[in-house]
């Protein structure tokens, strides 16, 4: 069983660099494109079943793909939406001198509330189907602090469309087969 977690495609937000969250930004053309050619690239790959945040970004991601691979429609998972950023939220996300902006004001949700619903959902979804593989379409925060909590080191940022692989390990933990699509163990 692999479970896979991809990001969504690219909103307008994105592409300007600013802090989405939960705000419920569209994909852009060039999020709809990059989701049409990640549906072809996930073709006969062993896919099984969607999962998707319920945030349209996400949500019309795994539609994309839906439609591409011969999946059935995706399944919301809200467990996966994305960090609320609070007040932060349409904010850019670099500051002036260069330097990523502080995440540390109080609207803002906890990294340990993110990864805590995150993978109790992945864990249903884990448990649901023993023998499938699922993709699970959601957002880059998310992605990223599950794959540090499972790691215990930090994780990269995580692009648009980029996919990585989770393989149940252990008692109800996970290891990383794939990050950012660079395998790090070799896969049968």
């Amino acid at each position: 069983m692999r479970i896979g977690l991809i990001r969504h495609g690219e909103t307008e937000w994105n592409a300007t660099g600013l802090l989405q969250g939960a705000t419920d930004i569209p994909l852009n053309s060039r999020g709809l494109d990059q989701a049409s050619d990640a549906a072809g690239l996930l073709v006969n790959q062993g896919w099984s079943r969607l999962y998707s945040s319920p945030l349209t970004r996400a949500r019309v991601t795994a539609e994309i793909i839906s439609e591409g691979t011969g999946l059935g429609a995706p399944t919301l998972l809200p467990g996966v939406i994305e960090r609320s950023f609070g007040v932060l939220e349409g904010e850019k996300y670099w500051m002036p001198d260069g330097t990523r902006r502080p995440l540390d004001h109080p609207s803002v949700e906890p990294r340990e509330v993110v990864v805590e619903r995150s993978l109790a959902a992945i864990r249903e979804v884990a448990a649901a189907h023993p023998a499938d593989d699922t993709l699970i379409v959601c957002h880059g925060s998310v992605i990223r602090l599950v794959l540090t909590a499972v790691l215990g080191a930090q994780a990269p940022h995580i692009g648009n469309l980029a996919l990585s692989i989770l393989r149940p390990s252990g008692d109800a933990g996970f290891a990383v087969t794939l990050l950012n699509g660079y395998p790090l163990v070799p896969t049968p």
